[in-house]
């Protein structure tokens, strides 16, 4: 077991560094978010075509008649393994920018490649700097260049829902971006938070209809927050 498990992680780092390396130098190449979006895109689609079979994972895409390929959006999904945000990069078609945590970026490579390619980084400790990043993306976005964003704002322990932080829909108001809730069903039974050993299994991604805030206030935050939460846990 213990063998099995050093093997994948070998291949885990055999992987990032030959799809990172080229993607970090390409990254600093490139100018403007919408470009770095759509490489970002082919990198994430095939770091996880090529690790979520090397650890017997399948995934299954749901929901997607319900977005508009061409269109903007704030994704929202619920957050229980680190399987996730491989299984979302392999369903959602759109070019994603991935909102992730400081600590991501101190990763040789890996926080590298988020650097480079235009994911946004936002710091927990430090609720001014997150909202002004998360603005400044959200704002920036052209094409159908979307936001993803884990709505509890980290890894839920025992895989249920954790109450919704208000960044992503305070964003997707200033923006005027609709909000696709998203549910991640099966990860936490494949990867459990605090472990490393991946279990085969089956993955659901499913995407919900988008909830429009063009013309909504801050004072709808909370009906926008109950539907989302409504949609996650049907």
């Amino acid at each position: 077991m213990k063998a099995r498990s050093a093997i994948r992680l070998g291949a885990v780092g055999l992987a990032t560094l030959v799809l990172g390396a080229p993607a970090i130098l390409v990254g600093l190449a490139v100018p403007g978010r919408r470009r770095k979006g759509k490489i970002f895109r082919w990198v994430s689609k095939t770091y996880a075509r090529i690790l979520l079979p090397l650890f017997g994972v399948t995934v299954e895409t749901r929901g997607l008649h319900r977005v508009d390929p061409a269109a903007r959006y704030v994704f929202l999904s619920n957050h229980a393994s680190h399987v996730d945000s491989l299984a979302l990069a392999r369903s959602i078609p759109h070019p994603l920018h991935f909102v992730f945590k400081k600590e991501l970026s101190k990763i040789p490579v890996f926080g590298w490649v988020l650097l480079s390619l235009g994911q946004v980084m936002v710091d927990r400790k430090n609720a001014v700097q997150s909202r002004a990043a998360l603005a400044a993306a959200a704002t920036a976005l052209e094409g159908n260049n979307s936001i993803l964003i884990y709505g509890e704002g980290t890894r839920s322990r025992d895989g249920k829902l954790q109450p919704l932080k208000k960044g992503a829909f305070h964003i997707a108001l200033q923006a005027g971006l609709p909000i696709v809730p998203v549910r991640v069903s099966g990860s936490h039974e494949v990867l459990p938070s605090g472990s490393l050993d991946v279990r085969p299994g089956h993955v659901v991604v499913e995407l919900f209809d988008p909830i429009p805030t063009a013309g909504r206030a801050e004072a709808d935050l909370p009906d926008l927050m109950a539907r989302v939460r409504d949609a996650l846990l049907s």
